[in-house]
């Protein structure tokens, strides 16, 4: 996203053809999603309107979105579960994909080669809500194979930002 030369060059083996810039911004923005732009610019070294078109760029282009996020677990949501999907044959697992994610329940649905043809992530309040979801969204539908809840005992790790381990 930055020009050629100078501070904002692109970064050899840059994923996406971001810059050393635009991938800090990014890693500051993970870290506390409501920095000032002036608190970015001067560990930048850039000018805080740069920050600004650049956040602006990326925001655009849908490399960068800028959201609050509140742990379900912190907020009382007990039920998690992973729910690996086998759509039947002659079914389409995008169809059952686009179900699944106009659910309120659902947090992740993700198209997978392998075991399943999709995976889901569901996060309810209490076991029986769950237990509710998979008997009205999941066994009770006629274009899966098979269903495979696993459902979370404790979790470990949540990481909510991507590139930044």
């Amino acid at each position: 996203m930055g020009g050629a030369g100078g501070p904002g060059s692109q970064s050899a083996g840059s994923a996406g053809g971001l810059d050393a810039i635009d991938s800090t911004i990014i890693k500051l923005l993970q870290a506390d999603g409501r920095a000032p732009f002036t608190s970015i610019a001067k560990q930048l070294g850039i000018s805080e309107g740069a920050v600004r078109n650049r956040v602006g760029q990326l925001i655009d282009s849908k490399v960068l979105r800028i959201i609050g996020v509140a742990d379900p677990m912190a907020l009382g949501y007990d039920a998690y579960a992973m729910v690996g999907l086998k759509v039947a044959a002659s079914h389409d697992p995008q169809e059952a994909a686009h179900y699944f994610r106009d659910r309120d329940e659902v947090t992740y649905v993700l198209f997978v080669a392998g075991r399943y043809d999709l995976l889901i992530e569901v996060i309810c309040e209490t076991h029986e809500q769950l237990a509710q979801f998979l008997r009205e969204h999941c066994y009770s539908r006629n274009d899966l194979l098979s269903i495979e809840p696993m459902v979370g005992l404790a979790m470990y790790k949540n990481m909510l930002k991507w590139g930044q381990p």
